[in-house]
């Protein structure tokens, strides 16, 4: 999986509307997002990307729903074992 996937599926999972990733920093998330070995939440995936990022802008939507998160843990996964 390429990196310009997983940043479109972070985009849309988190509603980010502004940020700059490096192909680095990409790879670096989907390693820590693999490393949650399937157990992430939207909260924990929002963290890493601000740990590995920094700030970013994103619209905020009331409640949390984690349905897009098995594509992204898959996506992860795929991009480190590239």
């Amino acid at each position: 999986m390429s990196t310009e996937n997983l940043k479109k599926e972070l985009e849309a999972v988190l509603s980010i509307t502004k940020w700059g990733p490096t192909e680095k920093d990409l790879t670096l998330i989907a390693q820590k997002i693999e490393n949650l070995r399937g157990r992430a939440s939207k909260s924990d995936i929002a963290k890493i990307v601000l740990e590995v990022v920094g700030p970013y802008k994103c619209i905020f939507l009331e409640g949390i729903d984690n349905t897009d998160l098995t594509t992204l843990l898959l996506m992860a996964t795929k991009t480190v074992r590239k």
